[in-house]
């Protein structure tokens, strides 16, 4: 289900291509924070567009607050409202917002391109828009300084950002630290060598004391880890996550429930994906095949208390949603949807987020539901994706329950298998059967049965190869039994 922040259904947009266009000029980021207002769960979206400006880089910021409503319906508290920019600023973009949750105490920063240098700029503020500190340079002077985010640790304010002013020799990150009750400056750090080129800085934090920053520098993502022990903040020296990476394909989140971050990058048509600790160490690299992250893009994070591991989903590729699992020691692929919407995601700003109702039900665990929201590239609204996300996984479907026992697909042996497994099953009554195999991803690997069967019992081997007699990798595969309109599924699993 799609909706639109005017509370119409969204049609689809025509797309139009504008030659050299930097895909950041018309919109550019996107946030969403979850906040509790009087015991109610409700989510502050902003975010940086200049589609209705005749200038595209002439962003300003927009906000708006929106909740679900106790039978699973979105509903907008608030209009869109622009509330940084008159109109006719240059580059106010991109924004990023961190929250104090324990007051909703929040800090919006962005880069400023509106008088003759372009500075780091700050707005101290509730959600309802309250201001307690307005519109204030945090980090300015010659060159430029961009590309800021923020996050919360206790008693302070972390503000990233790059810096292209003396001492830099090209461009370094550096961080500003605030008090998250005034805004006052009480130190800096720089995090990136003086001598080399790195920007971009993405930062996630356990909202306590420690946070982590990583940046690119074309090809390898490098990032440090800041700890703070009231106004003391120390970071550690320069560490190396990924290389081969896309500039600005890459995001972090922290996992509460392991002490450890999460980091995404695009690498290529893949994702390489890893866990770092709280000294900044790597573990458990994975490469997500065929599901590359999209440009500057939040991760969704959810626990699931049932299988003691995080479900994280972002958006990939131009149409599709992967989901990963993730345990205390590994990384793996659940699945990814493909072509989850009818048009292609925005070319840069997305955000994915799990959602609540009112009344805090959740419905991922309801209804499947996730909300993915980015800028309207044709208006200064934000378009919001409220998507049912199909579990390609799940064996025991409603078709299952619906078959007339004129097949069954009985379980597979060996399973797991190596080298090859049999498939059994059974026909009551003549019909035509199809046995596929499908990775999770939705993808069709091979077809091992395609015709019409006499009643009877059957079985098949498949030796872990794809139609083009090539052997598949390790891992879970589907065996989907059809017949008519009535379907059977089982899980596989291919170990080397």
């Amino acid at each position: 289900m799609i909706y639109k922040n005017y509370l119409i259904l969204f049609l689809l947009l025509v797309n139009v291509t504008f030659f050299a266009q930097d895909p950041r000029e018309k919109s550019h980021s996107m946030n969403i924070v979850p906040f509790i207002d009087e015991g109610v769960q409700r989510y502050y979206v902003t975010w940086s567009s200049s589609s209705g400006s005749n200038d595209g880089w002439q962003h300003d910021i927009y906000n708006q607050i929106i909740s679900f409503t106790s039978d699973g319906n979105i509903n907008f508290d608030t209009e869109p409202q622009r509330y940084i920019g008159t109109g006719y600023d240059e580059a106010q973009e991109p924004v990023n917002v961190a929250i104090n949750h324990a007051d909703n105490t929040m800090l919006s920063v962005w880069e400023d391109g509106s008088i003759t240098t372009v500075d780091i700029r700050g707005q101290m503020h509730k959600p309802d828009g309250t201001i307690i500190k307005s519109n204030w340079i945090i980090a300015g002077g010659a060159e430029s300084q961009h590309s800021p985010n923020a996050v919360h640790l206790n008693g302070i304010f972390i503000v990233s950002f790059t810096d292209e002013a003396p001492p830099a020799q090209t461009s370094m990150n550096e961080i500003r630290i605030l008090k998250d009750k005034t805004g006052e400056e009480i130190g800096s750090l720089e995090l990136s060598p003086r001598d080399e080129d790195n920007w971009w800085a993405v930062a996630a934090s356990n909202e306590k004391n420690v946070a982590l920053i990583v940046w690119g520098n074309g090809e390898s993502l490098y990032g440090t880890i800041i700890k703070a022990n009231n106004d003391t903040v120390i970071n550690t020296e320069q560490k190396f996550y990924f290389s081969n990476i896309d500039q600005y394909y890459y995001s972090i989140a922290w996992l509460e429930k392991f002490s450890k971050f999460i980091a995404i990058a695009k690498v290529g048509n893949n994702s390489a994906a890893c866990l770092i600790d709280t000294n900044g160490i790597r573990s458990n690299f994975a490469l997500i095949t065929d599901a590359p992250i999209t440009r500057e893009t939040d991760l969704a994070v959810r626990w699931n208390e049932t299988e003691n591991e995080y479900h994280i989903i972002y958006t990939s590729g131009q149409q599709d949603i992967t989901t990963l699992s993730v345990t205390d020691n590994s990384i793996n692929l659940i699945q990814t949807n493909k072509s989850i919407i009818d048009t292609n995601w925005l070319t840069t700003g997305i955000s994915c987020q799990f959602v609540k109702t009112i009344n805090n039900s959740d419905l991922w665990n309801s209804d499947r539901k996730i909300l993915i929201v980015y800028n309207d590239e044709n208006s200064n609204n934000a378009i919001y994706h409220f998507i049912t996300v199909e579990d390609l996984t799940d064996v025991n479907r409603k078709e299952v329950r619906r078959v007339p026992n004129r097949f069954v697909l009985l379980p597979a042996y060996p399973n797991p298998f190596n080298p090859s497994v049999t498939i059994n099953y059974s026909v009551v009554s003549e019909m035509d059967i199809q046995i596929k195999i499908f990775n999770l991803r939705g993808e069709l690997i091979t077809t091992l049965v395609n015709g019409h069967k006499a009643t009877g019992k059957y079985s098949i081997a498949w030796k872990g190869i794809d139609s083009n007699d090539h052997p598949v990798s390790s891992g879970v595969y589907i065996v989907r039994l059809t017949g008519g309109e009535f379907m059977q599924s089982q899980k596989i699993i291919f170990q080397k």
